[in-house]
């Protein structure tokens, strides 16, 4: 009689745990107390109940759930079909009130997990967390714990991440001795890791980079794109300071079409300023701002609480777009002089508007990113930038649509210098000045667009990569601090520092290439009259020339020029 309780009592237990989306009343067990399970993660998997504090020391189901957040990487890496379940009968456990203790995982369950998703995790350099040690969990034939279905009963198509949720019934493994599970609590677990700092105002993870410490990159890393990122600022600031001065000497040289190089070279002239500004104040005084438990770098959505880190990506977005926007115009410009012979007077006398384009657009895309609040510091550089969630839309697509719009401008350009200098040759006459020009267009153009269109696909790279390594580094970062004798701080290689640094040194040798204009004889003649007679007359007065120039004008069989 005995014999037939316990079996009787068993099949119960086994039938009210398996049943898991009926929805249970009364009263709990006296050492755990079920609670509705909340946990978005876990819904839909066929259980309404869960007890706190769980196997992660999680006091409640919000704790649980921004711990569950440091794993969606590795679930988005589809590294095992059963990673899903396993995570929450961590996270979230199963709870009846006919059961005085939550339901662990079994081993074999964590097993099968890790021998899945070691390779994906080898990729990234990262080890198996030590929180989810396999070992801290029973085996099926000692306790009561739950597993999923063998594997021959699961169909052949069933998708490797998240199975459909009939797929998702767990096996409850009863055995008589029912033995409990003591939840590996860690003191004050919802706080950050040594390097890092908590902040109130982030959705999933709260820890952003302590300032002054190494969280995702190593100091010398730091050390080495301060240096590289300084370095080319220099370097760009001198070319494009050349040109302006240039352009000062002999205004004369730069008449329309070519007038907007000069704004131009003064777009990255004032950003490589911005550049050497942070180089000279530290990453400390311009990207950091003061959290709860010590100052951090500016996480994302809350960049306007530091003002120099707002001031300096104000600057450096607006600067940037109004690069962009002034490519196009002068692109623009080509177009209307090489196909529409424009004359240079024409072309001056719609300078307003030109100006008012390439300087106010700027000013509303960067003030629709502003309102956005979209603006992160970077660990790695320093720097404030627009978040990589943002980046697509607030950084990639206003430039790239620019740039193309100029390209395409400078395409329908080429193919009427290429017309003009067909007929040129066909009237029997020298193009050999109209063929330099259009060398010196066509080497100024790739120079240009080539690096630009290079730095953004840089940006959407880091895009799609950055925020999954920089997940999975903070998940490495907590299993480091439920170690024992682990160093805190990064202890591989940092994803993505190549593609960093190529992306600032993209983004500032456009400025170096764009003085390559007056890389010429003329500009040497210019500086030298300067030099050796600075009070007498740098050159004769110059003759105006006739109404409706254009400087296609000697090349053209017709000489009857369109203003």
């Amino acid at each position: 009689m005995n014999t037939l309780w316990k079996a009787m009592l068993t099949l119960a237990t086994i039938t009210l745990v398996s049943a898991w989306g009926i929805n249970h009343g009364g009263h709990p067990g006296p050492n755990t107390k079920c609670e509705r399970l909340t946990v978005s993660f876990c819904r839909g998997l066929r259980y309404n109940l869960t007890a706190m504090p769980n196997f992660m020391g999680h006091e409640d189901q919000l704790q649980a759930e921004r711990g569950l957040a440091a794993f969606m990487p590795l679930v988005h890496y589809n590294c095992s079909r059963h990673l899903r379940f396993f995570l929450c009968a961590v996270f979230a456990p199963v709870c009846s009130e006919h059961v005085a203790m939550q339901i662990p995982a079994c081993k074999p369950l964590c097993l099968s997990v890790r021998r899945d998703c070691e390779p994906a995790l080898t990729t990234l350099t990262l080890p198996w967390p030590h929180m989810l040690d396999c070992e801290r969990f029973p085996d099926n034939g000692n306790t009561l714990c739950v597993q999923p279905p063998p594997e021959e009963t699961l169909p052949e198509t069933a998708p490797p991440a998240l199975p459909p949720v009939q797929q998702q019934w767990p096996v409850v493994q009863p055995i008589q001795p029912i033995q409990s599970m003591q939840p590996a609590r860690i003191n004050q677990h919802h706080q950050c890791p040594p390097h890092f700092v908590q902040t109130p105002f982030v959705d999933t993870i709260s820890c952003a980079p302590r300032c002054g410490a190494d969280a995702y990159y190593r100091a010398e890393d730091k050390r080495f794109a301060e240096r590289w990122m300084t370095g080319w600022a220099w370097l760009c600031f001198l070319s494009t300071l050349f040109t302006l001065l240039t352009f000062w000497v002999e205004p004369s040289r730069f008449r329309y079409p070519e007038r907007p190089i000069v704004f131009l070279a003064l777009c990255y002239n004032l950003l490589s300023v911005a550049y050497i500004i942070r180089g000279a104040v530290g990453p400390e005084n311009l990207s950091c701002a003061s959290q709860t438990d010590g100052p951090s770098y500016v996480p994302v959505h809350d960049g306007l609480r530091s003002i120099p880190c707002t001031i300096w990506w104000l600057a450096r977005h607006y600067l940037g777009l109004a690069s962009s926007a002034w490519w196009a115009v002068l692109c623009g410009c080509w177009l209307l002089s090489a196909r529409n012979e424009w004359s240079s007077e024409a072309l001056h006398n719609i300078a307003p508007y030109l100006h008012a384009t390439a300087w106010g657009v700027p000013i509303l895309l960067t003030g629709g990113s502003l309102i956005s609040r979209n603006v992160a510091a970077d660990e790695l550089t320093g720097l404030c930038q627009v978040s990589e969630e943002s980046a697509l839309w607030l950084e990639v697509l206003p430039h790239a649509t620019l740039l193309l719009l100029g390209c395409i401008f400078a395409s329908v350009a080429g193919t009427a210098l290429v017309r003009v200098r067909r007929a040129v040759r066909s009237a029997g006459r020298s193009a050999t000045k109209l063929e330099r020009l259009m060398t010196r267009l066509g080497i100024f153009a790739l120079l240009y667009a080539l690096p630009a269109f290079g730095g953004l696909a840089c940006i959407l790279h880091e895009s799609s990569v950055r925020p999954r390594w920089r997940t999975l580094a903070l998940l490495a970062a907590l299993d480091c601090r439920a170690a024992q004798n682990c160093d805190p701080g990064p202890v591989y290689r940092a994803a993505g520092l190549e593609v960093a640094l190529l992306r600032l040194f993209l983004s500032l040798v456009v400025g170096v290439t764009s003085g390559m204009w007056v890389w010429s004889g003329k500009t040497c003649r210019a500086w030298s009259r300067l030099l050796a007679a600075p009070t007498k007359p740098l050159r004769p007065p110059q003759v105006m020339q006739p109404l409706g120039h254009n400087m296609f004008q000697g090349y053209k069989p017709d000489t009857n020029n369109m203003a």
